[in-house]
């Protein structure tokens, strides 16, 4: 068994690099505009985050029944089938299948990933190497991003469903990699491995009682709308400048580099992880990862210039910088027979709130305005408020314990 977990963690941080060739990154926005308006556009984004949550609880409970391996092979079968949906779509019913699918997928994956990593451990008597490991996957995962981004831009520029092509090739390449892990043992509890999932989600609930778990959920929940904001709107930001590269439409070579170096910020933020959380502290940390976050929001809101585009250097830096901390945190604090399930439920808060955040901003655009700098705006500067008073609110409410 020793062997099987060491090849787990030896493929790991490559999993990570397969289901991070998502080409579709750089060109989905545009792709999407081709065939619906603005605000269809934003709405088939309220879909998918919709439809994460209706599949994310499930399957963080499915995972911590059935096992973290099998749940991970159904999440590559599921994106699979989204990308296929995505080649062959025309119109907006046939674009919100696909989103249906490619949320299943990653809701799947959602929590089950990081929960396989730390049974794995656990099962050597390693634990103190997962934040680490999370760590060192999340670069992996990072650079596979940024060579996605650039090969899905240079492609899309000739045509967007290239882009998807390249996202099925990783996709598969994901369910090949699963194929090899090896289930890790995890503890029996007795009692509590006949929880229904009603039950599941009760005991997960109940966990924020713990004012840290529950300071940490809200956080959480609030640095994911607020990446999420840029990486929703960056491409019709790109579109607005009109910028050629040679080709008939530079917009998705364009969006390509500007992600493709977005992820080497994420790879900064991860490398130095670790590092940041033992110098500053989880409180400063997060303090400074909202920090960040609100000032590209806010360069984006207010200026259209192909200057701010450096700002989006920046985008992945604070997620990827918090990520592995927060979980070393919550993990030892949730048993291994709820753990996937409290992830996939924390996951659900952060996506449908964005879910309803999207379609809200939706609501307060003209409904058949395809693309203008006016809406794009206002949107953009809606954010920013919300954001600055929900880091307002966090800060004044952080747990004693993490104020040291």
């Amino acid at each position: 068994m020793s062997h099987a977990l060491n090849s787990n963690l030896r493929l790991y941080p490559w999993f990570h690099s397969a289901a991070s060739l998502m080409g579709w990154l750089p060109v989905f926005f545009l792709y999407f505009n081709q065939f619906v308006s603005l605000a269809e556009a934003m709405q088939l984004g309220a879909v998918y985050y919709f439809s994460v949550c209706v599949w994310e609880v499930p399957s963080g409970y499915f995972s911590d029944r059935a096992g973290r391996r099998v749940t991970l092979f159904l999440a590559g079968f599921s994106l699979v089938l989204s990308y296929l949906v995505f080649l062959c779509a025309s119109g907006f019913y046939s674009l919100a299948l696909g989103q249906f699918f490619l949320a299943q997928g990653v809701a799947m994956m959602s929590g089950t990933d990081t929960a396989f990593l730390y049974d794995s451990l656990r099962g050597l008597g390693r634990e103190r190497e997962y934040e680490s490991r999370e760590a060192n996957a999340q670069k992996y995962g990072f650079a596979s991003l940024t060579i996605a981004s650039i090969a899905g831009g240079v492609l899309g520029s000739y045509d967007l469903r290239l882009a998807y092509v390249l996202s099925l090739f990783g996709a598969l390449w994901m369910i090949w990699l699963v194929y090899r892990f090896s289930e890790p043992d995890r503890p029996r509890t007795g009692k509590t491995e006949t929880l229904s999932i009603f039950q599941a989600i009760g005991e997960c609930l109940k966990k924020l009682s713990d004012t840290v778990l529950a300071w940490l959920f809200a956080v959480m929940v609030l640095m994911y709308c607020l990446e999420h904001v840029v990486f929703e709107f960056y491409q019709p930001y790109i579109k607005l400048l009109d910028l050629r590269g040679g080709v008939p439409d530079g917009s998705p070579l364009v969006s390509g580099m500007v992600i493709a170096v977005s992820m080497f910020g994420g790879i900064l933020g991860a490398a130095y992880s670790v590092r940041l959380h033992s110098r500053l502290g989880l409180k400063v940390l997060l303090c400074c990862a909202f920090l960040i976050q609100l000032l590209i929001i806010g360069s984006f809101a207010v200026v259209l210039s192909v200057m701010m585009l450096a700002a989006l250097f920046f985008r992945n830096f604070p997620m990827s910088a918090i990520h592995a901390p927060v979980n070393a945190v919550i993990a030892p604090r949730v048993g291994s027979h709820l753990r996937a399930t409290y992830l996939s439920l924390q996951s659900l808060g952060a996506r449908l709130a964005f879910s309803g955040l999207l379609w809200a901003l939706s609501q307060t655009i003209d409904q058949e305005n395809v693309l203008d700098w006016g809406s794009l705006s206002l949107v953009l500067r809606e954010v920013l408020l919300i954001g600055i008073a929900g880091v307002v609110v966090l800060v004044g409410c952080i747990p004693k314990v993490l104020k040291k």
